[in-house]
C-alpha cells in the first residue's frame, strides 16, 4: 500500500459490496486449513472427471467447471503474495483468459495442484494467528483473515456446485467445516 488514506471494510461491509452474505469466520489458521481441505477435495473430483464434463456450461451462470476451477484456485495463488505485499489483485473478470490456456485435463489439474500446493506451503511457513494486517483489494482494505474467510466460503460454495454438476452428492459434511453457512440454493 502506498500510505494514502484508505477505507477499511469490515466483514459485513465487504460482504455487502460483493453482494454476498458475510461468511462466518473462525481463527484464521482454521479457516485457512479448511480452505486447503476444500481445494484437496475439489482436486480429487477434478482428477476423476471427464474433460467433456469439465467444459459443459453449468447452472452457475453458464460457467464451466474448468472456469469455476480457475475462479476458485486462482485466489489461493494470490493470497500468499497478499500476505507480504498488502495487495490482493484478484480480477475474476480475467478468469476466461486464464481458463483458455488450460486446454486439456492435465493442464487444468496441474494448474489446480500448483495453486493448492502453494497454499499449503504458505500455511506451513506462516503463523496466521496474526492475520489482521490490512490488505488492499479492489473493494477497499480488509484484514488478511477476512480474505481467508471469504475464500474459504467461496471455495466451499462452488465445491457444492461441482458435486451437483458431476452427479456426486456428498456435500461438505465429510470435510468437517465448522461454522460455514452457505445459502440453501446451490445455484
Amino acid at each position: 500500500m502506498d500510505g494514502t488514506a484508505t477505507s477499511i471494510l469490515h466483514v459485513s461491509q465487504l460482504a455487502e459490496a460483493l453482494g454476498l452474505p458475510p461468511p462466518a469466520s473462525g481463527p484464521p489458521a482454521r479457516d485457512a486449513a479448511d480452505a486447503a481441505a476444500v481445494l484437496d477435495a475439489w482436486l480429487d473430483r477434478l482428477r476423476a472427471a471427464s474433460w467433456p464434463a469439465l467444459l459443459e456450461p453449468t447452472p452457475a451462470r453458464g460457467r464451466s467447471l474448468r472456469n469455476l476451477t480457475v475462479n476458485v484456485f486462482h485466489p489461493f495463488e494470490l493470497l500468499p503474495a497478499a500476505w507480504s505485499s498488502g495487495e490482493f489483485d484478484w480480477r475474476p473478470e480475467d478468469d476466461g483468459e486464464r481458463e483458455a490456456t488450460l486446454t486439456g485435463p492435465d493442464e487444468l489439474v496441474a494448474f489446480a495442484e500448483a495453486a493448492a500446493a502453494g497454499w499449503r506451503r504458505f500455511l506451513d511457513e506462516h503463523d496466521l494467528a496474526g492475520a489482521e494486517s490490512l490488505v488492499e483489494t479492489s473493494r477497499g482494505a480488509v484484514p488478511f483473515s477476512t480474505l481467508v474467510a471469504f475464500q474459504r466460503w467461496h471455495a466451499a460454495y462452488h465445491y457444492r456446485q461441482l458435486l451437483v454438476v458431476l452427479g456426486r452428492p456428498g456435500g461438505l459434511e465429510p470435510l468437517g467445516l465448522a461454522d460455514l453457512e452457505l445459502p440453501s440454493d446451490v445455484f
